[in-house]
C-alpha cells in the first residue's frame, strides 16, 4: 500500500482538515469539551436528538480507515523512528483516516458526511480468480 501523501505531510493534511472544518462542520474544535451549539447544529442538520448525534462519531464511520496498513502510515508519519511517542499521538488522539476527505482524523469528532458502519479496521482480501472457478474438468488421473 502506497501511504497517502496526507498521512506523511502535515501541511497536507491540514490543509484537507481546514478545508474539512470550514465546508463539512468537521468538529468540534475540542471533543472534550461541551460544544452544546456544535452539537445543536449537528443534530437540526441531520434531524435527531443531540444524544443522537452525538453518538454519530468519525470513529464509528464506515469512511474512517483504521486497517493495520493506513495506521502504519499515519505512525510512520508522525515520526519514523519506531522508538519516538508517535503511537502514543495516534491512541491518545484516536486517530484514522477519512476516506472521504483525505485527511488523519480524530475519532471523538464527526462531520455532516457521517457513515453509518465504520471504522474499518480489517484489510481488503486480495481474490484468487482461480480459486472461484468451479469448473468440472476431469484431472488427468480421472477425478
Amino acid at each position: 500500500m502506497q501511504c497517502p501523501i496526507e498521512t506523511q505531510d502535515i501541511k497536507e493534511n491540514l490543509k484537507k482538515r481546514d478545508w474539512a472544518f470550514k465546508n463539512v462542520g468537521y468538529g468540534p474544535a475540542n471533543p472534550e469539551l461541551f460544544n452544546g451549539a456544535f452539537w445543536n447544529d449537528r443534530a437540526n442538520e441531520w434531524q435527531t436528538s443531540v444524544a443522537q448525534a452525538k453518538s454519530m462519531r468519525c470513529g464509528n464511520c464506515s469512511a474512517f480507515i483504521q486497517t493495520p496498513e493506513m495506521m502504519e502510515c499515519i505512525r510512520s508519519g508522525i515520526d519514523k523512528e519506531t522508538d519516538s511517542f508517535a503511537q502514543d499521538v495516534i491512541d491518545s488522539a484516536k486517530l484514522g483516516f477519512c476516506e472521504l476527505f483525505d485527511f488523519k482524523c480524530a475519532a471523538d469528532r464527526t462531520c455532516s458526511a457521517w457513515l453509518v458502519g465504520g471504522p474499518i479496521t480489517s484489510s481488503k482480501v486480495e481474490i484468487d480468480d482461480n480459486a472461484l472457478d468451479d469448473s468440472t474438468e476431469d484431472s488427468e488421473d480421472g477425478y
